[in-house]
């Protein structure tokens, strides 16, 4: 029985370790990927491609994705902040983002 127990308290940690198989995360980084959902991701795209596009790149490849700051505040008026670093035309972009729910279930988001 002890052996069962310990291999399942394995397995729940090593879930719980960060897992980021790119190597150690960059500075200032909490965690890889968002914590954005479908529709805000769409919407936030948006302004990331415009941003990227003042810098003079309009044809963009892959997106990572990191939380800066975990949700911070009261249910319905949270807010976080995450880094996109944008691939396109040889170099990578990143994207600074605040993100902040407006408390009917959606966010706003600004680009920095």
């Amino acid at each position: 029985m002890k052996p069962v127990i310990a291999l399942a308290a394995v397995i729940a940690l090593s879930a719980l370790a960060p897992a980021h198989a790119e190597g150690p995360l960059p500075a200032g980084v909490v965690k890889k990927g968002t914590l954005a959902n479908a529709k805000l991701i769409a919407d936030t795209k948006t302004g990331v491609a415009s941003k990227v596009a003042m810098r003079g790149c309009t044809k963009l490849g892959d997106v990572d994705t990191y939380v800066l700051s975990m949700p911070a505040g009261a249910a319905g008026a949270r807010q976080w902040k995450e880094r996109w670093i944008v691939s396109g035309c040889g170099t990578k972009y990143p994207v600074d983002i605040e993100f902040k729910e407006d408390g009917q279930g959606g966010a706003y988001w600004t680009i920095h």
